[in-house]
């Protein structure tokens, strides 16, 4: 029996209170439940959209059921509308008068230093173009461990945005791109929060039942968050910078149960656990993150400094928000 059909909801509404575009919109179809009893019958809504990917439902339900899983393998399934290809899809910032003023270039001549290594470094759309500094300070402070990651050269983006585009083979073009570039059995490490859900639940679900799936689950189980690895891979214990102004943020998409690290960076950083509103295109076009951002703007009151860990949240944060605070990612605050 598939544990997470939405038809096994029982609909006790623990989920509710939980999910950011319930306490959005206060409509039981834009709830984990309602959007379940409408899954379930076939019926089309517009709430589906409006899902942010967060599996927050899965947490507190009963059962454990996941409405993103749920749907995503559905909706995988179905016909894949046609988008180009994007290496970068942060290039897309330049079509956002503020995004292009917050996109970095990054001189990849760089992985060349690091052909091949102990482990594998995914440099992500995020990674090189948002938050470089993270990825550079991270190269000085490993070499102290007497440790090379690996950085293939022509890295990609985890394909997120297609996902709701509803370009799946698009999508697909991506996730076998990952299986070239890191095709040796070998950790590979991520600093995205996004990208480590997507490598993680997406993938396998969009090739469930085809002949890759076995070596997507495979890339799947060796794929670690930055600090996960560093932690429990490496045992080391993880310092970052201490001030009564710096809110640490926790995405969505590094809560239980994919990690094991919600707790201790709870504990560590007393990080604020909400959501962004997703950076999802869909949303972007439709302007729900510019209204959604009224539910999390009170929690910045004082701050110089938010840290987050995620693209998606990163790119929010910085459309949204006026200096102070400034934006940066977790690994640029490690001692």
């Amino acid at each position: 029996m598939n544990r997470e059909a939405p038809d096994l909801c029982v609909r006790c509404g623990k989920c509710i209170p939980h999910c950011p575009s319930f306490r959005f919109f206060l409509q039981e179809g834009f709830s984990p439940r309602g959007r379940n009893f409408l899954f379930a019958r076939g019926i089309t809504s517009k709430s589906y959209d409006f899902c942010l990917f967060c599996e927050r439902c899965a947490q507190v339900c009963p059962y454990g059921l996941s409405f993103p899983h749920t749907y995503l393998q559905r909706i995988f399934k179905s016909e894949s509308l046609e988008y180009p290809y994007f290496e970068n899809a942060l290039s897309l910032l330049f079509l956002h008068p503020k995004g292009r003023y917050l996109y970095k270039k990054f001189d990849e001549s760089i992985f060349d230093d690091y052909a091949t290594g102990d482990f594998y470094l995914y440099a992500s759309c995020g990674l090189k173009h948002l938050y470089p500094s993270a990825l550079f300070q991270f190269l000085e402070k490993i070499k102290t461990l007497k440790l090379i990651p690996h950085l293939p050269s022509g890295q990609d983006c985890c394909g997120i945005p297609w996902v709701s585009l509803r370009s799946y083979q698009t999508l697909k073009r991506h996730a076998l791109r990952k299986l070239e570039l890191f095709s040796e059995r070998k950790p590979l490490v991520t600093f995205c929060a996004t990208c480590y859900w997507v490598l993680k639940r997406v993938y396998p679900l969009l090739f469930e039942g085809e002949a890759e799936s076995e070596s997507i689950l495979e890339l799947s189980e060796r794929t670690f968050f930055v600090t996960e690895f560093l932690e429990s891979q490496l045992g080391l214990s993880l310092e970052f910078k201490g001030d009564p102004k710096i809110l640490y943020h926790l995405p969505c998409h590094l809560k239980s149960p994919l990690t094991s690290i919600e707790k201790g960076i709870k504990n560590k950083f007393k990080a604020q656990d909400f959501c962004c509103g997703s950076a999802k295109p869909t949303l972007w076009l439709r302007g729900f993150q510019k209204e959604f951002f009224r539910l999390w703007k009170g929690k910045l009151l004082g701050k110089k400094i938010l840290a987050t860990s995620c693209t998606g949240c990163y790119l929010n944060f910085s459309l949204l928000l006026k200096r102070p605070p400034e934006v940066k990612h977790w690994m640029e605050l490690w001692k």
